[in-house]
């Protein structure tokens, strides 16, 4: 479909039913049209026209969007090349197989941006409080005089809240399992993985976020500017697709865009070492960096 690609939406890519199948699973496309044997125009002419469309429902805003798309641009094309009988009865059999989410139930969409919400409102707040509160009583001096390393300080301010976020987390996929049907289709290893990365990440900048505040009320300010700003980058509730480049530049370093992602492809489609290793790294990166910023911040404000 020249059209398609010529709107910038789409690529053509030469691929059997099968491949076209597994690059949707790995994140690769969101979506694949399979012409029939002997080409489509073929068989518009034998007035026999089927054209199969395979859609990633996983995100179904996007996948709403990609489906009608796709009919209105095919009948739109036929239409002007005359391909098209005059004939009201005449129809394009259009077969949409919609994948990982075949009834695009809404709450296999937002469970898993539920999930990654819960989690990061976990860390966040525990962590930062317990810094600030440290602060507020004045004890925080006393740590500091002791004869223990700024990185031990950290350590034992985000490990014990990282294993709450880890029970938190537990709990919540539990419970969103068994009361309301999310599938679990991918490897729990990989799973654990991308949450201990992005609970780190998340706990590194909880602690930079710490350094600039001096009350508790202040650090709850902060870390809600930060989780509105991420909800509304991380493609949670509206496709990063549509928004301008700007922003989905800077959706890009946020690590609740990356961790979404990650959530929703390994619970609904079983993703691939590759897919969720890209999306790690980049959460990785953002931890590493708040991390280095927050062991300076806190060595030269207090």
């Amino acid at each position: 479909m020249y059209k398609a690609v010529a709107s910038g939406w789409f690529s053509k890519v030469d691929v059997t039913g099968e491949s076209a199948y597994n690059a949707i699973q790995k994140g690769i496309v969101d979506a694949a049209i399979i012409a029939p044997s002997g080409g489509f125009t073929k068989s518009v002419g034998a007035g026999n026209a089927k054209l199969q469309i395979l859609i990633d429902a996983t995100n179904i805003l996007k996948a709403q969007a990609i489906e009608i798309y796709l009919n209105a641009i095919a009948t739109s094309v036929l239409k002007k090349s005359k391909l098209l009988p005059n004939e009201t009865n005449f129809s394009i059999n259009f077969k949409s197989r919609i994948l990982f989410n075949p009834e695009m139930n809404s709450r296999f969409f937002m469970l898993p941006f539920i999930i990654v919400i819960m989690s990061a409102m976990t860390i966040l707040s525990t962590i930062c409080i317990s810094m600030t509160k440290e602060k507020e009583c004045g004890t925080m001096e006393m740590l500091i005089s002791a004869p223990i390393k700024k990185i031990h300080i950290i350590l034992g301010k985000t490990i014990p809240y990282i294993g709450v976020g880890f029970i938190n987390l537990t709990v919540i996929v539990a419970v969103s399992m068994l009361v309301f049907g999310l599938p679990f289709r991918g490897s729990i290893w990989q799973f654990a993985v991308a949450f201990f990365v992005f609970a780190v990440s998340m706990s590194a900048f909880a602690v930079l976020l710490s350094t600039f505040c001096a009350v508790q009320q202040q650090a709850m300010l902060g870390m809600m500017i930060f989780l509105f700003l991420s909800i509304m980058l991380s493609g949670g509730m509206a496709p990063l697709d549509n928004m301008p480049s700007l922003l989905r530049i800077f959706a890009q370093l946020m690590p609740l865009s990356h961790y979404t992602s990650l959530a929703r492809n390994i619970l609904l489609k079983g993703s691939d070492w590759e897919y969720c290793l890209h999306h790690v790294l980049a959460i990785f990166l953002f931890g590493l960096a708040a991390a280095t910023l927050a062991i300076k911040r806190l060595k030269t404000t207090l």
